[in-house]
């Protein structure tokens, strides 16, 4: 085995490592990557919004409750509709195009798991979504290790009395 050891670094506080930024305090996004999100153009086209919203979904264990944001954007995607259709964009799905940026940029640092603290994982539903945080105990707080959310299919929603109760 060769070591590249201009590709290397040692004794380093933090890392930025496969769109991550590491350091002691936790993991975060890579600020170069959140800029570039930030700066992302209103989509005009299905393959324009497919690659925003891949690119946000990349960080979404970052954000809490990533599918509220992102529902109006999903529901210009559902239909048949592929590549360079033109998409249309009104004010509600502007809106959420920005919160999205918007939510990143604020992305909640994720601590490093420890394995003597004490682990919760908080549920919550709606009558459109469901989510959670992973979270530890540590120093007299909760501090998030993860946050999940998704929209509720159409089939999930007839049923979600029982997903919300499980």
């Amino acid at each position: 085995m060769v070591i590249n050891t201009a590709k290397c670094v040692f004794g380093s506080d933090e890392v930025i490592f496969l769109g991550y930024h590491i350091s002691a305090e936790g993991l975060k996004p890579q600020p170069s990557k959140v800029e570039a999100i930030k700066s992302f153009p209103r989509p005009k086209t299905v393959k324009e919004l497919r690659r925003f919203l891949g690119m946000l979904n990349f960080y979404r264990r970052f954000i809490p409750n990533a599918a509220k944001y992102q529902a109006p954007l999903n529901e210009l995607l559902t239909g048949a509709v592929k590549g360079f259709h033109p998409i249309q964009m009104f004010t509600e799905q502007i809106e959420a195009f920005e919160s999205c940026k918007q939510s990143l940029c604020q992305a909640t640092l994720l601590e490093h798991p420890d394995c003597s603290a004490k682990i919760a994982l908080m549920t919550d539903a709606s009558d459109t979504a469901i989510g959670a945080v992973l979270q530890q105990r540590k120093e007299g707080s909760w501090q998030p290790l993860a946050f999940f959310s998704q929209n509720l299919s159409v089939a999930q929603k007839s049923i979600r009395h029982m997903i919300a109760n499980f």
